[in-house]
């Protein structure tokens, strides 16, 4: 024995590393061609229009593009951003983050609309006096754990834990060495805990979407009283682009809250439902 391989063992070698090249090959393309797919969601005109520093025309191009995909019942979250950023550059505040919120309920993990959003909340008038109150830490981390992916993403990542799941009760009673059957168990309860997680996180995620108790204020300034009547007290100002949650409704009035925990009331048609 001389550790040589035959020319046989060598060329049986080469096809494998030439068929795992090929493969690797394929999943980088496919890698590449989804980004590209999702960068060409503007069309060639309102591209144009940006880039020629025109961004009303640019927004009014884009707008047109979410008013169809809405009506064939399509929602993209790249296009809603493309907006958002259109809407930014036009100083349409309120609608450049109303478009960048409704981009991140679809993808809540894309860190470059999560990074836009904090940027454009910074321009919202008074928005530092209204101090965010504090979570726990276990609170925030289980959102941000949440939000590191899509709800579609998290049903994949379900399905998956689902099948190795089954395979591990497969190995469990059919599996001739204890060995086995243990790693099989332990597996299978692994799995299930993150089929469950995993379920739990796209349902939440789906629960924002179909939920529509945020909202954007739409007005330059709005008064926020403490009643649904125009002639009640008012309690403070709230500016164009700040997000609300709506925790009730009565007629043409919204009762809302804001991140420092103040609940009033300010008139629909000022508001604008993520």
């Amino acid at each position: 024995m001389n550790g040589k391989r035959s020319k046989g063992e060598e060329t049986a070698s080469n096809k494998n590393m030439s068929t795992i090249k090929s493969l690797y090959l394929v999943i980088v393309l496919a890698f590449v061609a989804s980004f590209g797919l999702y960068a060409q969601t503007a069309s060639p005109e309102a591209v144009k229009a940006y880039q020629a520093k025109k961004y009303d025309k640019a927004a009014e191009l884009l707008q047109k593009e979410v008013d169809a995909h809405k009506k064939s019942g399509e929602e993209s979250p790249a296009l809603y951003y493309n907006l958002g950023n259109a809407y930014f550059r036009a100083n349409e505040l309120a609608k450049a983050i109303l478009y960048y919120e409704r981009a991140l309920l679809l993808d809540p993990g894309n860190k470059d609309i999560r990074h836009n959003i904090a940027y454009a909340s910074t321009k919202v008038e008074d928005a530092d006096k209204i101090a965010k109150t504090e979570n726990i830490f276990i609170q925030d981390w289980f959102e941000s754990l949440e939000n590191a992916c899509s709800s579609n993403t998290w049903v994949a990542f379900g399905i998956v834990c689902f099948l190795f799941t089954i395979g591990c009760c497969f190995f469990f009673f059919f599996g001739n060495q204890v060995w086995v059957k243990k790693t099989a168990f332990y597996g299978g309860i692994s799995g299930l805990v993150l089929v469950i997680l995993f379920n739990l996180f796209a349902y939440l995620q789906q629960q924002d979407i179909t939920r529509k108790n945020t909202a954007i204020v739409m007005a330059p300034s709005i008064q926020m009283v403490s009643s649904p009547d125009e002639k009640s007290k008012v309690l403070m100002n709230l500016h164009a682009g700040l997000k609300v949650r709506i925790t009730k409704t009565d007629g043409d009035w919204y009762e809302i809250e804001i991140d420092n925990g103040s609940i009033g009331w300010i008139p629909s048609d000022k508001l604008e439902i993520i």
